[in-house]
């Protein structure tokens, strides 16, 4: 899509749009943005998202011809912190949870660090795969084994993780937050995991995307103190 007059997404910020200029559906949907690019010569800066038909909205949002107009909010939320120096930077995204993954390894990518991002997918089936070219040395994982490694995300980084220090970043399904969260605890590793949550207003007002605090002192909200967390920070477990 193509973008004028706002300020430029880093990796886990996300969008909301209104996909039709009706009152239905009412509520704006919120994305992460899977990519960037930003303007040059006789060009428009572009941004993409990554997602999937499960409802009304997304089928008008495929429905859409290009270059139709669409009312978008962004960048909103905060951004993945960069691995510190010597950690190995594991990126781990269930389903369209690969959206914000995908910028964050394009953006580590060309930052050029020591160590490159390795970007472990994982879906229930390879029908369910996205038809978008991944970055080279992804790791793609099934549930039934379809395709790739038989397993989860979480189940290929436990087996495979190099060893020395290690952060992984993630963005999916209730199940698997908890269980990259699990595994970083044990392991002693960073984790920064983006929470998908539902999400009405986008902007912090009401309380609908509100994670419940690791320490039990109250909730955080997705939408303005997130979606990105230490995964120290967040019960989630109680959460979903």
């Amino acid at each position: 899509m193509a973008v004028t007059a706002a300020g430029e997404p880093l990796p886990g910020q996300f969008l909301t749009l209104r996909v039709s200029p009706f009152s239905d559906p009412l509520l704006r949907r919120p994305f992460a943005f899977s990519s960037y690019r930003r303007a040059s010569v006789g060009r428009g800066a572009r941004a993409g998202i990554v997602y999937q038909l499960r409802g009304g909205a997304t089928r008008l949002l495929a429905e859409l011809a290009p270059g139709s107009r669409v009312d978008i909010l962004a960048p909103l939320g905060n951004s993945f912190p960069p691995p510190a120096e010597g950690e190995t930077p594991i990126l781990a995204g269930g389903g369209i949870g690969l959206g914000p993954l995908l910028f964050l390894a394009a953006a580590l990518s060309e930052a050029g660090g020591p160590i490159a991002p390795r970007l472990v997918l994982g879906v229930r089936s390879a029908s369910l795969l996205p038809s978008i070219p991944l970055p080279p040395g992804a790791v793609v994982c099934t549930d039934d084994g379809s395709s790739g490694f038989r397993g989860t995300p979480v189940d290929w980084i436990a087996a495979n993780a190099p060893e020395g220090r290690v952060r992984l970043y993630g963005c999916g399904p209730a199940p698997m937050l908890v269980a990259l969260a699990a595994l970083a605890a044990a392991r002693g590793w960073g984790a920064s995991l983006s929470a998908e949550q539902w999400m009405a207003c986008g902007v912090g007002a009401c309380m609908g995307c509100a994670l419940p605090r690791a320490d039990g002192s109250g909730y955080l909200r997705a939408c303005s103190d997130g979606p990105v967390f230490e995964a120290s920070e967040i019960d989630w477990a109680g959460g979903r």
